[in-house]
């Protein structure tokens, strides 16, 4: 573990997944610890696609390639090439192992800088070859809810900008539909019942939602997460549906697979299309307040 600090902040970095493995402030920590029996992820990095594939497969230049959900970056062991008391930058590289999987040739950068209260979060995708890059990219946070003594998991909630918000609906297989379906919020407030959750994930149009900010808390007076997601066009919010006491907040910039596209990759719906030698940044932030 790779350990970044400040006076407000300790927050740890696992080299495998280039993850976030502890959020700590004034001794209380806002990261997910893992728990095999609920989730034993804690923050996932999703990379080079978003959710499940159709089969666990696409088609890209005439040929299938298999991948399992989220893509392989959670799984892989990133080089670290700077690191500060406040800031640490690792990368991954296209190898033969990813070929297999995704046949391009790319390096995949994720930088952590803690300023203040706020872990600002970049990924930085280059494309080294001489074909277009077809990628999706996006975080999956887990954060603890325990903020205030003798609540449960229904007395947490989402604060948004708004006092609905809109969620794709997903089939049997957990594809992505078309439609979407309005969600009303009691006064700007998404409460985390685990029946929300009963279709897997929520997932938001960031268009349709007015500021790219979401506030995790228990009142006004407990301990809160802010992610603030500018660069990201879609934002998911799971746990699993039952009294799991996390959530996770999720800034992604693509659909996972849907329904209503075929298996060709460069179909999926809000794909990163980067040319030849070209970089692309996207960043976001979580603020602990």
């Amino acid at each position: 573990m790779i350990t970044l600090k400040n006076k407000n902040l300790t927050v740890r970095i696992n080299p495998i997944g280039a993850e976030i493995a502890s959020i700590v402030k004034e001794g209380y920590e806002y990261l997910w610890q893992k728990n095999p029996e609920i989730w034993n992820g804690q923050a996932p990095n999703l990379f080079p696609l978003i959710g499940r594939l159709k089969d666990e497969e696409y088609e890209y230049d005439y040929n299938m390639y298999k991948m399992k959900i989220h893509g392989f970056a959670k799984y892989s062991t990133f080089e670290i090439i700077e690191n500060t008391d406040n800031y640490l930058s690792l990368r991954l590289h296209g190898s033969k192992e990813t070929y297999s999987m995704y046949p391009f040739d790319f390096d995949f950068i994720i930088s952590y800088e803690i300023i203040d209260n706020v872990i600002k979060k970049q990924y930085m995708t280059i494309n080294n070859g001489y074909k277009t890059m077809y990628y999706e990219v996006g975080g999956h946070e887990g954060y603890n809810l325990t903020f205030d003594k003798n609540k449960i998991m229904d007395d947490y909630y989402i604060h948004f900008s708004d006092n609905s918000i809109y969620t794709y609906t997903t089939d049997k297989n957990i594809m992505v539909n078309k439609d979407l379906s309005k969600i009303d919020l009691i006064n700007n407030k998404l409460y985390l019942k685990p029946d929300v959750f009963r279709n897997d994930a929520l997932i938001l149009d960031s268009a349709k939602i007015s500021k790219r900010e979401v506030v995790l808390e228990c009142n006004e007076k407990s301990r809160k997460v802010k992610v603030r997601f500018d660069d990201f066009d879609y934002l998911g919010i799971w746990t699993r549906p039952f009294y799991t006491n996390y959530i996770c907040i999720e800034p992604w910039s693509s659909l996972p697979d849907c329904n209503f596209i075929d298996k060709k990759l460069e179909n999926k719906v809000g794909i990163r299309c980067l040319m030849p030698k070209k970089t692309e940044m996207l960043e976001y932030s979580i603020e602990i307040i």
